[in-house]
């Protein structure tokens, strides 16, 4: 009994099974000596991952679950018990899943149904689960991720259908740091039945059609650094005591690198980045396209990490088309934003 998963190794290499609940109230011991004495069957499900161990889990202060790979959604180290993972006194076959359509709208529904049918000799419930992941996201997508679940109750020999409705717009959303708000990502998508997020049943693909993303406008939009699609060696700070974020070197040893993906820098002259440093003497800041630098901008002391300043560049070149943009910070700084002037 816990509210948090455990590394179990040696029971799961010497137990047939593990029962596990969390502090679930008064009915709490019924329900477990029902299950333990075979009265009931155990439909519930692990709601989180039980990894093997300490050494595959990253930093538990990092907070970046993309770049950290938290969570099954972008773990992907071989777990211990995975998200969603749960036994039977029972046996269940999937079969058929199929839907409405295999084309829909970013702002449409499509339904699913799975046949489920109980191949065992005694009662029992299962729980199916239907996940989705997309194929071709503009930035790195979860491997796959729940989008909801039903528990079928069947006899030996039953089959029944478990019918799910899927809300593009909810379901296959996902948020954009480039727009500020959750979008879905148009192309290729697919539904996966599954009794866990580490065993998959049953795929079916489907088309979302919608527009294609618009690069970022670089001349005078503000950039927020934390709005970064990518990066190495980056630490979110604040930006006040109060509110607001800002990106710092994780190590000031090594410069913090922050990916800007598809940004249309047609026009644009300077740069001006909103900066502070609690050092004497200057850090660097520098805009890179590709392997051409557009500007190297001084990043001068202020005196606390609250005390901003701006730094102003002109680029080095004339700019045109869609880049992916570069950002490297050496040296202890702390970058809240940049905008591009024309």
């Amino acid at each position: 009994m816990s509210s948090y998963p455990y590394a179990v190794d040696w029971a799961d290499a010497h137990l047939p099974a593990v029962l596990w609940t969390s502090h679930g109230g008064q009915e709490t011991g019924r329900a477990l000596a029902a299950v333990l004495l075979g009265d009931a069957d155990p439909s519930g499900r692990l709601p989180q991952t039980w990894y093997r161990g300490d050494d595959t889990l990253p930093d538990r202060l990092d907070y970046d679950i993309i770049k950290a790979g938290w969570t099954y959604q972008y773990h992907r180290a071989e777990p211990l018990h995975p998200f969603g993972h749960g036994l039977s006194y029972t046996r269940f076959a999937h079969g058929g899943l199929r839907l409405s359509g295999g084309l829909v709208a970013e702002d449409g529904q499509v339904t699913a149904s799975v046949t489920v049918t109980n191949t065992g000799d005694r009662p029992g419930t299962e729980t199916v689960q239907l996940y989705v992941r997309a194929l071709h996201a503009r930035d790195e997508a979860p491997l796959l991720r729940l989008a909801d679940f039903r528990e079928v109750r069947l006899g030996p020999g039953e089959s029944r259908g478990a019918a799910f409705t899927l809300d593009v717009a909810e379901s296959l959303a996902r948020w954009s740091v480039a727009g500020g708000a959750f979008t879905v990502d148009p192309g290729g998508h697919e539904v996966l039945a599954a009794r866990s997020a580490g065993d998959v049943t049953l795929v079916a693909p489907l088309t979302v059609t919608g527009p294609v993303p618009r690069p970022r406008e670089a001349v005078g939009r503000r950039f927020a650094a934390a709005d970064f699609d990518d990066g190495a060696n980056a630490a979110l700070v604040d930006a006040t005591r109060a509110a607001g974020d800002a990106v710092a070197p994780a190590d000031a040893a090594a410069p913090a690198t922050l990916l800007f993906r598809s940004v249309e820098v047609t026009g644009a002259r300077t740069v001006t980045a909103e900066v502070s440093r609690t050092g004497e003497g200057e850090g660097r800041l520098e805009v890179w396209a590709g392997s051409t630098r557009l500007a190297a901008l001084p990043v001068p002391g202020t005196g606390d990490r609250y005390a901003w300043t701006t730094v102003t560049g002109e680029l080095a070149l004339p700019c045109s088309r869609v880049h992916d943009l570069r950002v490297e910070l050496a040296g202890e700084q702390r970058l809240a934003g940049f905008t591009f002037g024309g």
